[in-house]
């Protein structure tokens, strides 16, 4: 019988060892605050002792991050995006990857200082944790699985250039022992000025959109101020292009009614984004 007991408790004791070395290599339920590589945290990013210790690339390609007010849409990666001072974003951190686990930490700084600009806020208490680290906000992803497209808000400081620093990682479920890849990257935008915003009204005037909601077709109307080049696409929520119905076509002032047919599209909210001489407009369309 002692026999016996000695072996259970040899037994429990190899468990535990096992299982305590498993815990420190296993995914963390969220990334620690300073892991987006800011500057406040020495460019620190998911790549670090006890997360994810492989090096980092800066090859973002993979990475879609949207930013809309309202109806707008835009890519920050690839756009001269502006905001607006004071103003509520909802933005969206989409990957295209196809390994086994992601995970993501993003920050807004001013300019290239040391001090958080605006304020994230949790729209996704399912996928995203808000966390606060001497006075800085760090929003990122919760329980690494195979998500992959967080959502939450961001509200715009008063003033000033704003840099967004992210991290995330592909991770291949191997508990972060090896294979892992970590990617970090930046963009920096700037608030609207009072002579730099771009008025629709000064393109166009008398937009209907007719039926919304739709389940098949619907009619665009529009009268032009000015010969122009207009385009007209249907976006996702989440930013993707669904279709182009007017691509960068030349038009006459005047009065304009055209039909599309959307019946291809599945049901749901889209956004559609008319874009006139390079200023922009965008209503949203419910699909049924």
């Amino acid at each position: 019988m002692k026999k016996n007991y000695a072996l259970l408790a040899l037994f429990l004791v190899a468990a535990l060892a096992t299982t305590t070395f498993r815990q420190a290599n296993s995914e963390i339920p969220s990334p620690p605050v300073g892991s987006s590589g800011d500057p406040f945290n020495a460019n620190k990013t998911c790549a670090q002792s006890g997360c994810h210790p492989s090096p980092s690339n800066t090859n973002t390609s993979d990475l879609s991050l949207f930013i809309t007010e309202g109806t707008s849409l835009d890519t920050l990666l690839s756009s001269s995006f502006e905001y607006e001072p004071g103003a509520t974003y909802n933005m969206n951190f989409q990957l295209a990857s196809t390994t086994g686990r992601y995970g993501f930490q993003i920050s807004s700084f001013a300019g290239t200082s040391t001090t958080q600009a605006g304020s994230f806020t949790v729209t996704d208490a399912t996928h995203t944790v808000l966390k606060t680290a001497s006075g800085r906000q760090y929003m990122g992803h919760k329980n690494a699985n195979t998500f992959k497209n967080w959502e939450f808000q961001w509200t715009a400081p008063a003033s000033g250039d704003v840099t967004f620093y992210y991290s995330y990682n592909n991770a291949d479920n191997n508990d972060e022992s090896t294979g892992d890849v970590i990617y970090n990257g930046s963009v920096t935008i700037s608030a609207k000025t009072s002579t730099g915003i771009k008025d629709i009204s000064t393109k166009l005037s008398d937009l209907s959109i007719f039926p919304n909601p739709v389940s098949k077709d619907f009619g665009l109307s529009f009268n032009l101020k000015n010969s122009d080049v207009v385009e007209a696409q249907v976006y996702s929520l989440t930013g993707e292009l669904m279709s182009t119905l007017i691509n960068n076509e030349q038009m006459n002032a005047g009065n304009y009614h055209r039909n599309f047919d959307i019946n291809n599209l599945a049901e749901g909210v889209y956004t559609l984004k008319l874009t006139v001489g390079g200023v922009s407009i965008s209503q949203k369309i419910v699909k049924l």
